[in-house]
């Protein structure tokens, strides 16, 4: 048979556990709210990093409310293309000239046979120097010289043909995704700007 004792003395460890219970609970609100709070300063931090963006790029509100860049970003982006336009014309245009130019037979028709050639070149392949080679050959130094530039198209009449301007297609490639994020940043920045301060607001009441 329980005593009125005993009664008391359960309804007091109810009231322990109650209370250790209860400050459990004040302890994670307390931690919530600091968490709130950080996660407050972090909305706003980052707030204000997007107003400097939009400060660095001279962005200004359109018509339709949204966020778009100041004309030099635009204009930077249409000399690139007016570049890339250029360029493929450029390389185009190339082999036409050069075709031209091998039609013309530019220079001086070189005073050694084919078998002349190789020799120089084997001579020099080997270590020999120019005037050596000039000298074993029976041939002039400047058509030595001539011979050894040709093969790396070093010579004047190599020089006198053009050459394709090579593009990195791999940084054509970065500028290309890169373009495509600036021109969907702006919209991004809109509605983070509208979450922030919703999210502003909704911690406010949290208070």
């Amino acid at each position: 048979m329980t005593t009125l004792e005993d009664r008391i003395a359960e309804l007091e460890d109810q009231l322990k556990q109650k209370e250790r219970r209860l400050q459990e609970l004040k302890a994670d609100l307390d931690k919530a709210n600091n968490l709130v709070e950080r996660m407050r300063d972090h909305v706003q931090d980052s707030s204000d990093l997007i107003d400097s963006w939009i400060e660095a790029f001279g962005m200004e509100l359109d018509e339709s409310g949204t966020w778009a860049y100041a004309k030099w970003v635009s204009a930077g982006e249409m000399w690139h293309d007016k570049y890339v336009t250029v360029v493929q014309e450029w390389n185009r245009f190339v082999p036409e000239y050069n075709a031209t130019v091998r039609r013309r037979n530019v220079g001086r028709p070189l005073a050694a046979s084919n078998a002349q050639r190789e020799t120089v070149l084997k001579l020099h392949k080997a270590g020999k120097s120019l005037r050596a080679i000039a000298e074993d050959t029976s041939l002039s130094l400047n058509t030595v010289r001539t011979i050894v530039d040709q093969r790396d198209w070093r010579d004047r009449t190599s020089i006198k043909h053009l050459e394709r301007i090579r593009r990195d297609m791999g940084e054509e490639r970065t500028w290309q995704s890169r373009k495509r994020t600036r021109h969907g940043l702006p919209r991004r920045i809109d509605a983070l700007q509208r979450q922030s301060a919703e999210l502003r607001k909704e911690a406010k009441g949290l208070k």
